[in-house]
């Protein structure tokens, strides 16, 4: 039976700039999407901020924060999202992040501070950080280097093996744990594998919770590798990697741009008794991304398994 899907419960987890996308294109539907955020970035703006006021990362938060802005609330969307790029001490800073760590102060709470900016954007869905603990991502590369920090491991020059969290058993946020307990359907976004999708599954809460979910389980893969990261990855190396951190048998359709088909890969991913759904995904303006629009339009195919 076919679900409204204004009425979908929709989940997409991630970071970075897949995630946003995800959000952006579940609204074109006007399915209201709950975003579960990474919270292991600590680069940049996020980053500094981290570091001189001892706050969680603002900046993938803000990020669904405004790709789920209300219409008449774009102005101000764009605005928060605006970044400084001139001005000792605030260059390389987002205004939403600074708003952010205001009203962190204010409201006593960073929690009550993303609600806040919900608020303030009438953001059409919920944006729910994976936990609320500092956390440090850590990890080893192909030739055993020992890597430090998700910055580090996003421009490390040799592919990723391995990454794993401090602390190591990080609680979760109970509201995300719920959230994907209770779900229609879960979409593992696009972005960085090691350093966007997994620190999220590394969190024993969030990865039980999404095994115990009835919910149809989506991922949605690159249209390209990183280069280091996942320099020379197939489809298949997508998916062993994230059965490896706890998604064995649980992923049910792989979406796969044809900038990463390749027939044999294909048959190897169905043999696992995944559904497997090729199309176009790539950003004409730069092939690198997807295109939110062509996400969209497979986006009902995906989570209400039509054919």
């Amino acid at each position: 039976m076919t679900i409204k899907l204004a009425q979908h419960k929709l989940v997409a987890i991630g970071g970075g700039t897949g995630l946003p996308l995800v959000l952006r294109a579940a609204r074109s539907l006007e399915i209201c999407p709950t975003a579960v955020v990474s919270m292991a970035d600590d680069g940049g703006s996020t980053g500094r901020l981290r570091r001189e006021l001892s706050l969680p990362p603002p900046g993938d938060l803000r990020s669904c924060l405004t790709a789920l802005a209300a219409s008449d609330k774009k102005g101000l969307a764009q605005l928060i999202d605006y970044r400084f790029e001139a001005g000792e001490g605030i260059a390389g800073h987002s205004l939403g992040n600074l708003v952010l760590a205001a009203a962190t102060d204010i409201q006593g709470s960073f929690a009550r501070a993303v609600t806040c900016l919900e608020d303030l954007l009438d953001v059409q869905g919920r944006v729910l950080p994976s936990t609320y603990e500092g956390l440090i991502l850590h990890g080893f590369d192909r030739e055993g280097e020992e890597i430090y920090g998700q910055a580090s491991l996003t421009c490390n020059s040799v592919a990723i093996a391995s990454v794993q969290l401090s602390p190591k058993n990080p609680p979760a946020n109970p509201e995300a744990t719920e959230a994907l307990r209770t779900a229609d359907s879960i979409i593992i976004c696009p972005g960085s594998l090691f350093t966007s999708i997994i620190p999220n599954l590394l969190i024993p809460d969030i990865i039980d919770a999404i095994r115990s979910s009835q919910a149809r389980l989506v991922y949605c893969c690159n249209v390209a590798n990183m280069k280091g990261e996942t320099a020379a990855f197939t489809a298949s190396d997508y998916i062993a990697t994230l059965e490896r951190y706890g998604l064995h048998d649980r992923i049910d359709v792989l979406l796969l741009p044809y900038s990463m088909h390749n027939e044999e890969v294909v048959q190897h991913i169905e043999a696992k008794s995944i559904q497997v759904v090729v199309t176009a995904l790539a950003a004409a303006h730069n092939p690198l991304h997807h295109d939110e629009h062509k996400l969209a339009s497979v986006l009902p195919t995906l989570i209400e398994g039509e054919s």
